[in-house]
Order: C-alpha cells, then structure tokens, then sequence
C-alpha cells in the first residue's frame, strides 16, 4: 500500500488526513517575514499571488497536490484561499458544516470504489500548534453523518466527541467540509499563523465569482448543433428566468429560485 493509499484510508474513515513536513523552511520563512512586515493591520487576509513565489507556491504544494489529485481524480480547482492569525475563530466559536450539504457543495460519499467529494479544506500550519494553543479540533467521521448534528455538539468545549487536532509548523491537515469542525480556542494562546486553502470540483464554484460576468448564451449540443445558439438579451426575460440562464454557477450565497 502506497502512502496515499494509506492518507486516503485515514480521510475515509476520519474526514481528515495530516502530511506532515509539507511546507519547506525556506517558503516558511519567506511567507513569515512578508507577513510581519505587511499584514500585521489585520487578523484575516485573502492571498494576492503576486506577494512571491512562495505565496504562489502554496496554489499546488507538492505532496498535497498529489492527495488531493487522487481525493478528486484529477478535477479540480482552488477555490479560494487565505492566511488568518491566531485571532480569527470562526462562527463564533462554535463548530460548522455537517454532512450532505449538497446544495452548498459540502458533501462527501463513496459509490463504486470512488469518492465523490465536495469542497475540501487544506490548513497550512505557520507556527507550531500543540495543546496550548487555538488549534483546529473536530468530530471525527462526522463527514459521514446520517443525522442534524445535536446544537450542544456544536460546542466544542466539554464535547466528548471532539478530537484535537496539534500540528507543526509545516504541516498540512486535509479535511473534508462536511466534517463538523472549527477552532478550539485556548485562553492567552501563543501566536498562531496559518494559511487555508479550500479546493473543489473543477465544474463548480464555491464563493460567488468576482470576475464572471453573467451568460449570453447557452452551450450548444456537441456534434449535433447545426447553427450557433442565438444571443440572449438580457432585457427580454424575467428576473426568474435570469436566474435560471444567464447567472454563473456559484454555490455559497445563491438564492433559491
């Protein structure tokens, strides 16, 4: 057995796998020095891959990149990605996301010897992160669930099913969004500096595009279209039906119909 085989297994059973050693010293420390001389005004920053090549670098990490290649046999794509320090505790301290989220792109199963797997987090961890400080925590193979997540198992404080997850500096930690987690904050915790990376389905969109401007006309039939589909003017339809043509695919913030 290979050892993504052995990664994939662990993802399967858990809805997480850590690569230990990811990240070089070199990129660390080349990320870490133009982090402490731009981004100390705030606690969360999107990633603009023109900073370096080390930032650039983190698009497709080496080993990470090849877990996630065999996660999504070969389809997909970032998302979105951003570097946040030891302040930002997401949805106000509790834990998120559960399993079958399938009209957000959060979902996870295994049909047929394959997985079909929705939007995928990956943690970069810039500092070392043990038990005395803010650390990602979760419940394991909650990405699985056939069941709503009881509301006091949000709470990952006095849970008994959350595990704690401590990472070293370098490490990556791949988990998959339908797995219910969040950060467990440590009171007076050391500096804490990582990086997410969220990954999906090369067809889809999980955040809103900022750049896609809306459809104008829809694909034509392969091999079998004899005339190019006309235009579509945007003035001559409903707001339902602009909805329903010309919106580009996203699946955080849509709007039922």
């Amino acid at each position: 057995m290979t050892e993504i085989d052995k990664l994939i297994y662990e993802f399967d059973i858990n809805g997480y796998a850590i690569i230990r050693n990811s990240l070089s010293a070199d990129v660390i420390s080349d990320i870490l020095d133009f982090w402490n001389a731009n981004l100390r005004n705030h606690y969360l920053h999107d990633i603009d891959f023109n900073w370096s090549h080390s930032w650039r670098s983190l698009i497709d990490v080496g080993p990470v990149f090849s877990f996630l290649d065999r996660l999504f046999l070969s389809h997909f794509r970032l998302d979105h990605i951003f570097c946040a320090d030891e302040n930002f505790v997401s949805s106000g301290g509790k834990m998120h996301h559960q399993a079958d989220m399938f009209e957000e792109g959060v979902f996870y199963f295994v049909k047929g010897n394959k997985i079909f797997n929705g939007l995928t987090g990956v943690l970069y961890a810039l500092s070392d992160m043990g038990p005395d400080v803010s650390h990602f925590c979760c419940i394991p193979a909650s990405h699985r669930a056939n069941f709503e997540v009881p509301s006091e198992y949000r709470n990952p404080n006095d849970n008994p099913l959350v595990k704690h997850l401590y990472l070293k500096q370098g490490d990556a930690l791949i988990f998959s969004e339908a797995l219910v987690h969040g950060t467990y904050h440590v009171a007076a915790s050391e500096r804490r500096r990582a990086i997410f990376a969220r990954y999906t389905n090369s067809y889809s969109y999980y955040r809103k595009p900022t750049e896609h401007e809306n459809l104008t006309a829809l694909p034509s039939t392969p091999n079998h279209a004899k005339i190019r589909l006309p235009y579509i003017d945007p003035a001559k339809l409903t707001e339902r039906q602009k909805r329903l043509v010309i919106e580009p695919a996203y699946a955080r913030g849509k709007t039922p119909l």
